[in-house]
């Protein structure tokens, strides 16, 4: 079995990263998920896809829209408030993005018209798991209650990984976070 990375059709996104000790639970959370039969539970890393980007954001930019989504959190917690799923993929319209749905919500104005954003995601969710269109969420697991302060602003790259004839998975690298500033 031959697996090749598509280098060349690599999806970029700002994500939101929460910290560490969040993502330890999201982690329990995919794991439940996967022993509840979701195949796709390990297939994204636990972050939240806010746009899909043509170019990576500079490291000024993501100063920028960390002290931005600060500000949207009202300098307060960001809560995960219930499940939600969202295509967060171009081209892969079968493929949704499920898992805990966070209250903060952006538009295209909160980037100030930046040419670099092709797509906005709503609502605004962190990756537990990759789910078919098809399947029906609400027979999963509940996710835990999150409240978390900390978190960070990143450029993901996201590649397919296939075999000769299939989708196998998904590989993808965080860049460097940017931390939302404490107030």
């Amino acid at each position: 079995m031959i697996l090749k990375t598509q280098k060349k059709h690599a999806h970029i996104f700002l994500v939101l990263v929460p910290h560490r000790d969040v993502r330890l639970v999201l982690r329990n959370y995919s794991g439940s998920l996967f022993r509840a039969g979701v195949e796709g539970a390990y297939h994204f890393p636990w972050v939240a896809p806010l746009a899909a980007l043509s170019k990576p954001f500079s490291v000024d930019e993501l100063k920028i829209y960390a002290r931005f989504l600060r500000e949207a959190a009202g300098e307060g917690k960001i809560n995960a408030v219930d499940t939600a799923s969202v295509t967060a993929f171009s081209g892969a319209e079968e493929t949704v993005l499920f898992g805990p749905r966070i209250d903060i919500e952006i538009s295209q104005y909160s980037f100030g018209g930046s040419e670099k954003v092709t797509e906005f995601f709503s609502p605004n969710i962190i990756g537990a798991c990759l789910l078919s269109a098809k399947e029906d969420a609400s027979a999963l697991p509940s996710p835990p209650k999150l409240s978390f302060r900390a978190a960070a602003v990143a450029n993901m790259y996201r590649r397919t990984v296939r075999t000769n004839a299939a989708v196998i998975g998904y590989k993808w690298k965080i860049g460097n976070l940017c931390w939302l500033p404490k107030k």
